[in-house]
C-alpha cells in the first residue's frame, strides 16, 4: 500500500461533510497519519480566516490558501504568488465596464478586502482586526481567535472600488453571470480564471497560480517528490494536484472530470471517504 509523506486535502466537498463539519472518525484518521511522521495539509479556495479553524482540527502542519497563492506553515506566510497592482486594478475596472461588481472579494498576502461595505465589513481604519500580519508574526497561532472560530463567511475590509487599489491581489473573486465576459476580462488582463461548480462566482488569478503549484514549493521544501504526495479533492481546481502528485484520490462526489484523473475514487464527503483511504495508510 502506498505510504505518503505528505497528505494533501481540499475542505469543502472533501474532507469536510454537507454541514461543513469534520467528523471524529476523519478527525482520529488524520491524527493517526501524523503520528506515523506524516505532514498534513489543506488546501483550499478559504482565506486564513475561514480555513484555520480546521487546519486546527486536523492538525495540518501548512495551509495552502485561496486556490494555492498562499502557503501558511503554522500560521507563517512562506509562499504566495500574487498578481501586480496594475494587474489588479485592472481586473477590477473590467468588472467596472461590465457592471460585475455585486459582490468582489480580494485576498492579498496581509488581508482580505470586500465590495460593497455591509455589517461585518470593516474600514481600512479598522484593519488591524482582520489583519494577517499578527498570525504570521506569532509564536502561537493558534491562540489567534480566527483559529478557534469555525468561519463560513469570512469577515472582511470594505475597500473603495473608486480609488486605486493598494495591494498585490492573491486572486480576485467576483458573480459574474456570463462565462463569456469572464473570459473577456481574463483575455483582457493576462490572467488565468475559473467558476466554482453550482455557482456564478469566477475567480481570477495568477497565470502561475494553482494548488499544484503551492504542492510543488512544499515538496522542494521539504525535500520530498511529488510522488510521495497523497492529494483529496473533488472540484476543478483540484484536478492538477490529483493528476501529478504520487496518488490522486477523487470523492465520490466529485465531477467526472476529477474522478478521470484520480487514481482511485473513495466514498463521498458524507461517508466519510478521506477518512476510509487514510485508515489504509
Amino acid at each position: 500500500m502506498f505510504t505518503p509523506k505528505l497528505i494533501v486535502t481540499d475542505l469543502d466537498g472533501t474532507a469536510l461533510n454537507n454541514n461543513k463539519e469534520i467528523t471524529t472518525e476523519t478527525i482520529k484518521a488524520f491524527e493517526r497519519c501524523r503520528k506515523k511522521g506524516i505532514h498534513i495539509a489543506i488546501a483550499t479556495a478559504r482565506y486564513i480566516v475561514g480555513a484555520s479553524y480546521y487546519a486546527r482540527k486536523l492538525h495540518a502542519d501548512f495551509q495552502i490558501l485561496t486556490d494555492g497563492t498562499l502557503v501558511y506553515e503554522n500560521g507563517r506566510l512562506v509562499y504566495s504568488r500574487t498578481m501586480t497592482k496594475d494587474m489588479t486594478n485592472d481586473i477590477i475596472n473590467e468588472l467596472k465596464k461590465y457592471d460585475c461588481t455585486s459582490h468582489i472579494a480580494i485576498p492579498t498576502t496581509t488581508a482580505l478586502y470586500r465590495f460593497p461595505s455591509d455589517n461585518t465589513n470593516t474600514t481600512a481604519d479598522q484593519k488591524n482586526v482582520v489583519n494577517i500580519n499578527a498570525a504570521s508574526n506569532s509564536k502561537k497561532p493558534e491562540n489567534q481567535s480566527f483559529n478557534n472560530i469555525k468561519q463560513d463567511h469570512s469577515p472582511g475590509i470594505y475597500f473603495d472600488i473608486d480609488k486605486s487599489f493598494p495591494e498585490e491581489a492573491c486572486k480576485i473573486v467576483a458573480h459574474i453571470s456570463d462565462n463569456n465576459i469572464a473570459k473577456a476580462i481574463a483575455d483582457k488582463c493576462g490572467c488565468e480564471y475559473f467558476h466554482y461548480r453550482g455557482e456564478t462566482t469566477y475567480t481570477f488569478f495568477h497565470k502561475k497560480a494553482s494548488k499544484l503549484d503551492a504542492i510543488k514549493h512544499m515538496a522542494d521544501y521539504l525535500d520530498i517528490s511529488l510522488k510521495d504526495i497523497c492529494a483529496f479533492g473533488d472540484d476543478i481546481n483540484d484536478i492538477e494536484m490529483i493528476e501529478h502528485c504520487g496518488y490522486g484520490i477523487a470523492m465520490a462526489n466529485a465531477l467526472d472530470i476529477v474522478k478521470e484523473k484520480a487514481d482511485f475514487v473513495t466514498l463521498s464527503n458524507e461517508e466519510n471517504g478521506v477518512a476510509k483511504v487514510l485508515d489504509e495508510f
